[in-house]
């Protein structure tokens, strides 16, 4: 899922998920903001974040371990 596709699947999001949305909006924004791109990786937890596969404290343990490993690697 591309930033283009997250988009507009936050338009069709139930209301209940709406205000997590808005939040990952806001968020991904202001990556913008400093010129920085989110990844797919990223887009990915997200959407399973709004649509009530995990919580945000899993998409925060998973984001943190997929840069940590991301940093072993370099």
């Amino acid at each position: 899922m591309n930033i283009e596709q997250f988009s507009e699947y936050l338009k069709h999001v139930k209301p209940r998920r709406r205000k997590i949305a808005e939040n990952w909006g806001i968020a991904i924004g202001l990556q913008a903001v400093d010129d920085l791109h989110v990844s797919e990786f990223l887009l990915d937890v997200a959407k399973r974040n709004i649509d009530g596969e995990i919580t945000i404290d899993e998409a925060e343990a998973l984001i943190e371990e997929h840069y940590r490993e991301a940093d072993k690697d370099k």
